[in-house]
């Protein structure tokens, strides 16, 4: 049988460390009140007064000891559980990653080290060990640096690529002190095949993993021994990079980013409601607000969308196992608030069957730049431009006054979430 290893000069070699920070968003909170990380029982909960509010982190404690992690909702925590809830603080979150990263680019040049996340980053350190030595010793510097200057705990993944840095730093270094672990090519049959589960494998998402379950892969010891082309065949060129990520084989190059096509770029924006929404007029109150919002963003971008697309998810799996849909349609080229609007109201009312929904998201995509706008036959010129100056003065009032300044009348209603949501950053209190 030929394998991807039988040629070891194919794989790409660098020393790559995929950086996380334990627990971040609790961890700061913990530092905050002047706890060690580590110790403290503390959850962050997205919206405190609301019984719907998500719990965005929970110290390792938390979660060794109730089961609490990221999504768990505030009703799932019982009394008898001894966590403190507390609330975000993302300018925080942000201003500590900003100097965590600082730090991390110490060991490298910016160009060889990539944010993943607000708690998670990537550096090649290949050319670095003249100046801070093996491996290990950089991976202790940049841990100790960290703690000693933040207080905040972090776990570093090592290997030859992206992919085995990241795999190493779920599977293994996330596990116990010192958290820090090393997979090589020479580890894959020992750490990257003993994955049982195809859903703790980076870039296997649930969908992903039943597709791969109905044509008889359970593992990724299966995958790995899976036919290539028979994957090709029915994944694309999904199926090629799955079977390579099965031997731990990544080609991604963290000095050349991705720069997508304009014709790809889009621009959405979604929520996870705080209580179950059930009514036509309420949900459709939320999606007018993101889509106004959405609009709002392309104007500031001067640019066009032509597709518009909404997602949505239910509170509960429907008799057919479904978690949501999502559809979309094309219209004339606009970034007008009223043009989306009338878009995602067809397409709602279109699909939506009556359950009872927890998420909602607006897209636009098929982007191009304000010369390419075209007047359709069937609308008065005049108007348009009336309605084209009215939202450009709402953006004006909006930008400078704040958006609560100048608010639409349905986000006035009870079913309204964009006043109590311009407050936060990152969809988080501040």
């Amino acid at each position: 049988m030929i394998t991807p290893f039988d040629d070891p000069s194919r794989l790409p070699v660098r020393d790559i460390m995929c950086i996380d920070c334990k627990s971040f968003f609790a961890s700061t909170e913990a530092i905050r009140r002047g706890e060690y990380p580590l110790a403290s029982k503390i959850a962050v909960l997205s919206r405190e007064e609301s019984d719907g509010g998500l719990i965005l982190a929970a110290s390792p404690d938390t979660k060794k000891d109730y089961g609490v992690k990221l999504g768990t909702r505030k009703y799932e925590i019982r009394p008898e559980m001894d966590i403190e809830l507390v609330s975000p603080h993302m300018h925080d979150y942000i201003e500590l990653n900003y100097r965590i990263n600082k730090i991390v680019r110490q060991f490298t040049d910016d160009a060889h080290c990539f944010i993943y996340s607000i708690d998670e980053a990537f550096c090649d350190v290949t050319k670095s060990h003249s100046l801070f030595g093996s491996n290990e010793e950089i991976a202790a510097k940049i841990q100790n640096k960290i703690f000693n200057e933040t207080g905040i705990v972090t776990t570093i993944g090592i290997g030859p690529n992206p992919l085995m840095a990241k795999l190493a730093l779920d599977n293994d270094a996330k596990k116990e002190a010192p958290w820090r672990a090393y997979w090589s090519y020479e580890d894959v049959p020992n750490t990257v095949w003993k994955i049982n589960n195809l859903t703790d494998f980076w870039s296997i998402g649930t969908k992903t993993a039943e597709k791969l379950e109905r044509i008889g892969i359970h593992s990724i010891y299966d995958l790995a021994h899976a036919d290539r082309k028979k994957l090709k065949q029915k994944f694309g060129v999904l199926g090629d990079a799955l079977y390579f990520h099965s031997w731990g084989i990544d080609y991604s190059d963290l000095a050349k980013r991705y720069v997508p096509r304009a014709e790809n770029k889009g621009y959405g924006n979604g929520q996870v409601l705080m209580r179950d929404y059930a009514n036509r007029d309420d949900i459709e109150t939320v999606l007018f607000e993101i889509s106004d919002q959405v609009a709002t963003r392309l104007r500031e971008h001067k640019v066009l969308g032509e597709v518009v697309g909404i997602q949505v998810g239910f509170s509960e799996s429907n008799e057919k196992g479904q978690r949501g849909w999502s559809a979309q349609t094309k219209i004339d080229s606009t970034n007008s608030t009223d043009d989306f609007i009338r878009a995602v109201k067809y397409l709602f009312e279109k699909r939506w069957q009556g359950e009872p929904l927890r998420n909602l998201s607006v897209r636009v995509n098929r982007i191009s730049k304000m010369n390419n706008f075209q007047m359709s036959l069937f609308e008065d010129e005049k108007r348009h431009e009336a309605n084209l100056k009215l939202e450009h003065t709402i953006d004006q009032i909006r930008s400078k006054y704040g958006y609560k300044s100048i608010v639409r009348g349905y986000s006035k209603t009870k079913a309204g979430t964009a006043i109590s949501r311009s407050s936060l950053v990152g969809g988080h209190r501040a």
